[in-house]
């Protein structure tokens, strides 16, 4: 940033430049999971239930998993067809 320059807020920027913020921070970040083996969490249409999420591994496997509000437990999905995708 150029001296004398005022920074924009958040809300002023453009969407490509809020983009190109969020990927800047993102980027690593998900690179750094990947070399410790931790999977990517998302939600997807194969989640049936409120309680389950989509656990993808950098190998390529991906499971459904529930999570036991209760208890904070986590067990794979109960359908034999989520259990890997």
């Amino acid at each position: 940033m150029a001296t004398g320059e005022k920074r924009k807020l958040f809300f002023e920027l453009s969407k490509s430049e809020k983009e190109k913020r969020f990927r800047s921070v993102l980027n690593p970040v998900l690179k750094r999971n990947r070399e410790l083996n931790q999977p990517v969490v998302f939600r997807n249409s194969l989640c049936h239930k409120s309680n389950q999420f989509v656990h993808k591994y950098p190998n390529g496997k991906q499971f459904i998993i529930e999570i036991d509000l209760k208890t904070l437990s986590t067990k794979l999905g109960d359908s034999p067809a989520l259990m890997i995708i």
